[in-house]
C-alpha cells in the first residue's frame, strides 16, 4: 500500500515538474494564444462610452450657458424695459430653458439605458405644450376657443399616453416593473 501512495506522489511530482518546465519554456507562446483581440461589439461599446460622456459634457457646458444667458436677459430686460413686457419675455425664457432641460435630460435617459423610454420621450412634449399655451396666452389678448380645446385635448392625449407608457411598459432586466416608487 505504501509503494502505491509514493509511486502515485512521484507520477504527480513528475506532471507538476514538467508543466512548470514546460511554462518556464514556452513562456511567450503561451502569452500570445492567451492574448484576446477585443471583438467589434466590445470596441462598438467603448466607442459609445466615450461618445456618451462627451456628449453628456457637452449638454452640461451648453445648459450652464443656456443659464447665463437667461439670466443676464432678465437682468437686462428688468433694467430697460417695462415690467409687462420684460415678464414676458422672462417667463417665455425661464420656460424654454425648461424644455431644453427636458430635453437633455430624456438623452441622458437614453445614454444610461441605451434605449428610448416612452415617457421620457413624452415628457418634453408635454413641457413644450405648456409652454406654447402659456406663450400663446401672454402672447395674445384673444385666443379663440377651439385653440384652447386643441390644446387642452392635446395635453390630455399626451398625459394618458404617458400614464400608459409607465403601467405597461417592460420591466427591467431584473424583470422590475419601471413604475416610480
Amino acid at each position: 500500500m505504501r509503494s502505491f501512495t509514493g509511486a502515485a506522489t512521484r507520477d504527480l511530482r513528475s506532471k507538476f515538474q514538467k508543466r512548470s518546465a514546460l511554462k518556464l519554456t514556452s513562456d511567450k507562446p503561451q502569452d500570445k494564444q492567451n492574448m484576446k483581440i477585443p471583438t467589434m461589439n466590445k470596441v462598438f461599446n467603448l466607442a459609445i462610452r466615450i461618445i456618451v460622456i462627451i456628449l453628456t459634457m457637452f449638454i452640461i457646458a451648453v445648459l450652464v450657458v443656456g443659464l447665463f444667458h437667461t439670466i443676464w436677459e432678465i437682468k437686462e430686460f428688468l433694467f430697460t424695459k417695462s415690467i409687462g413686457q420684460s415678464f414676458n419675455v422672462i417667463v417665455i425664457n425661464i420656460l424654454t430653458f425648461l424644455v431644453i432641460i427636458e430635453l437633455f435630460r430624456s438623452f441622458v435617459v437614453y445614454f444610461e439605458s441605451h434605449r428610448f423610454r416612452l415617457n421620457t420621450m413624452i415628457d418634453p412634449a408635454i413641457v413644450f405644450v405648456i409652454r406654447e399655451l402659456i406663450v400663446k396666452l401672454y402672447g395674445e389678448q384673444n385666443i379663440s376657443w377651439e385653440t384652447i380645446i386643441a390644446f387642452g385635448f392635446l395635453l390630455l392625449s399626451l398625459g394618458v399616453i404617458r400614464s400608459l407608457a409607465l403601467k405597461y411598459s417592460p420591466g427591467d432586466e431584473k424583470g422590475e416593473s419601471s413604475l416610480p416608487s
